[in-house]
């Protein structure tokens, strides 16, 4: 028997997404030769007794290994990654304002995670640089970008 190359730890939730714990497994697949046909039984025997269990609870059919690799990693991610819906995002995204003490730098970040799923698409810089400019807490800035003729993001 061939030795394992690396190691996958249970899912749990509370450490990590699971989008990136579905991309580990990918990789470890990958780095260790499991077939598709094996994709099931390897997920399944590295998940997790308490994630397998809410497998069960979110499928119809008997046994989750009746399922196809696809459809486990589909239920799961429709569970802990539900879509986010577009209107509530944007709401956050043009109700947030500088915090006290938060730079310019760190605004712009806070807005950039923020934006990322309101799907602003071809108007997304023109959105951050309008929100920017209006969740600043200096007037005096505020005012000095407002005079710009051509302010870009």
């Amino acid at each position: 028997m061939a030795a394992v190359i690396g190691h996958l730890e249970q899912f749990d939730k509370s450490v990590e997404q699971w989008i990136s714990y579905i991309e580990w497994f990918e990789h470890f697949t990958i780095a260790n030769g499991i077939s598709e046909g094996r994709k099931v039984a390897a997920l399944l025997s590295v998940i997790g007794g308490k994630t397998y269990g809410l497998l069960r609870s979110l499928i119809a059919v008997p046994k989750p290994g009746d399922k196809t690799y696809k459809d486990i990693v589909e239920v799961f991610q429709e569970h802990f990654c539900p879509k986010p819906l577009v209107i509530a995002d944007r709401f956050r995204f043009h109700k947030c304002n500088q915090e006290e003490g938060e730079s310019i730098t760190q605004d712009v970040a806070v807005l950039k995670k923020l934006a990322q799923h309101c799907e602003f698409d071809t108007a997304l810089n023109a959105t951050l640089r309008d929100r920017l400019v209006c969740s600043l807490r200096s007037e005096a800035i505020q005012k000095r970008l407002l005079s710009e003729s051509t302010l870009t993001y």
